[in-house]
């Protein structure tokens, strides 16, 4: 395995990886080549969310590779988003076209767009006749409610000079039901003309191992689930290795150190709570016995019982 050839990206996850998180895992333990800034869009009344334009704000996101994402339903909210981000100094932005939420594709953004191939080719060409001073990636699926969705889209963007193309080889009905298919990567890959990063079920080292035996040339991953899960996974992908306590003190630095940042930046102790039991539904599935941990913080009614929820856990562990 080229493990000194692997590039790690993480993936955007709404509500979880933001500049906080980015900057604490960075910290404490790295291994990832670009950071994936979630999606910017409009709400209701054409506005932006001042808590995602805060995400993008370059102060935010000094000394770490990142890439901000939009997500659109029309060229209009396309040009503003990008014309935004490229004010901001971005030299990459990737195009949304796999958000699978109904909230999303109900209004034409993410993974709607993989079935209107003629409107998305349409859309690019307004886009780079702007002339936008940056480059433009793609992250998507293989399409709406079927992977026969895809070869279209691929013949459109093939059309035009975007840096790299992430691909999650399910459509968007699946969600994040059943497996990711890596055939349908390899089938997408002798399609597209563009450098591809795979994206999607990568939990372990053996899961790497069993896609390289589909993918053997696949050096670049994108991961998401997986890394909140286990913030080691993109270290002990490239082959770093860890003696269990040694692992298990890192951990919980790192955990100590997120919930100090939240702690500076949020108020109120529910507010911190509710925010640092969002991450133990995936930080549970870590230990031997996530249903125990899951319930010790969810049984924290304050800050003080929930520090002491922590060190049991990490103390079983």
């Amino acid at each position: 395995m080229t493990q000194n050839k692997l590039k790690i990206y993480q993936a955007p996850l709404q509500g979880f990886t933001d500049f906080t998180f980015r900057k604490v895992f960075s910290d404490e333990f790295g291994g990832v080549d670009k950071y994936f800034i979630p999606y910017l869009a409009y709400g209701k009344g054409r506005e932006i969310k001042k808590s995602s334009v805060r995400e993008v704000f370059p102060e935010n996101n000094q000394a770490l590779p990142v890439v901000p994402q939009v997500l659109f339903s029309d060229e209009k909210e396309l040009f503003d988003l990008v014309t935004l981000l490229v004010d901001y100094g971005y030299e990459e932005i990737n195009l949304n076209l796999g958000c699978p939420y109904p909230m999303a594709t109900n209004k034409g953004r993410g993974a709607a767009w993989l079935e209107k191939p003629e409107a998305l080719k349409t859309t690019l060409q307004q886009l780079y006749s702007q002339g936008f001073q940056t480059n433009f990636s793609v992250k998507m699926r293989a399409g709406m409610t079927s992977n026969q969705d895809a070869p279209a889209i691929f013949e459109v963007l093939n059309g035009f000079p975007f840096t790299e193309l992430i691909f999650h080889p399910r459509t968007a009905s699946q969600m994040y039901t059943g497996k990711a298919n890596p055939q349908w990567f390899a089938e997408a890959a002798s399609l597209v003309k563009h450098p591809m990063v795979y994206n999607g079920d990568l939990f372990s080292e053996t899961d790497l191992q069993e896609l390289k035996t589909v993918l053997p040339e696949q050096d670049n991953f994108m991961i998401g689930r997986g890394l909140l899960m286990d913030p080691s996974l993109p270290l002990r992908l490239k082959g770093e290795t860890w003696e269990p306590k040694e692992l298990q003190k890192k951990m919980k630095k790192f955990h100590d150190q997120l919930l100090e940042e939240y702690s500076l930046r949020l108020e109120g102790g529910g507010h911190i709570l509710m925010k640092m039991s969002q991450f133990w539904t995936y930080f549970s599935q870590s230990f031997e016995n996530p249903h125990k941990a899951m319930k010790l913080v969810k049984k924290s009614s304050n800050i003080l019982k929930y520090n002491a929820a922590v060190v049991e856990i990490f103390r079983d562990l």
